[in-house]
């Protein structure tokens, strides 16, 4: 069953419209044909659509990389405000919510649906060693375990890593190159033309949809 909010942007816009005026309908009477939806959450739903819809107008007309941007992170915030809610209210529990209210939302008619992996929260340590010549072995713990054990949800490790100078600054993970990997661990070999450099290493969490947590501090290690 694919995810129910897998939408091109018109798309989504138009199930978030639906869905916000539907649950409007069904909690506005008195009394509410959907007493269980507390009306602060009704409200909260209403009061997300234009946080989306209008960023979302403004890459309808020529705009810049930054209204992408701006539009691209409103979307992600709406599903972080429709699926709680449609998991907490629209579901099967509800016998006063029918399939056919599903099917004109939208929504599963499953009891399970669909729930996108959260970004990962855990700052992994570093462990970068010389494991022979012109080898390093980086490792990233995890500080909930103190070992290589990834956290829940997580499906592997980005490696960071740059050869520098050892006269020049320490890199930033965000400027480095990244390698994404299952294991938390990884072999780096480099070759004569580097040795007596400097190898900067960091590490990030990644969940399922490749969404990356928090870089770790970097490690630095000489090359040789």
């Amino acid at each position: 069953m694919s995810d129910y909010l897998s939408l091109d942007d018109a798309g989504f816009d138009v199930f978030f419209q639906n869905l916000t005026n539907y649950v409007d309908a069904k909690t506005s009477g008195a009394p509410p044909a959907w007493p269980h939806i507390p009306p602060e959450e009704a409200e909260a739903l209403k009061e997300a659509f234009p946080r989306w819809h209008e960023p979302y107008l403004k890459t309808l007309v020529p705009h810049t990389p930054v209204d992408t941007r701006a539009k691209n992170e409103a979307k992600d915030a709406a599903k972080k405000v429709i699926r709680p809610f449609v998991n907490r209210f629209l579901r099967e529990d509800w016998e006063v919510v029918t399939d056919m209210d599903r099917d004109a939302m939208g929504v599963p008619t499953r009891d399970k649906i669909p729930t996108a992996h959260p970004e990962p929260a855990v700052k992994p340590e570093i462990d970068a060693a010389p494991s022979g010549q012109g080898k390093h072995t980086v490792t990233a713990i995890n500080p909930q375990t103190q070992n290589k054990r990834k956290p829940a949800l997580v499906k592997g490790v980005a490696f960071a890593h740059k050869v520098r100078l050892p006269a020049e600054p320490k890199a930033r993970a965000d400027d480095m190159p990244s390698v994404f990997q299952a294991p938390a661990v990884k072999n780096f070999q480099w070759g004569e033309a580097d040795y007596g450099k400097v190898a900067d290493y960091a590490a990030a969490y990644e969940n399922e949809g490749g969404k990356r947590g928090p870089w770790s501090d970097v490690a630095s290690v000489i090359i040789a």
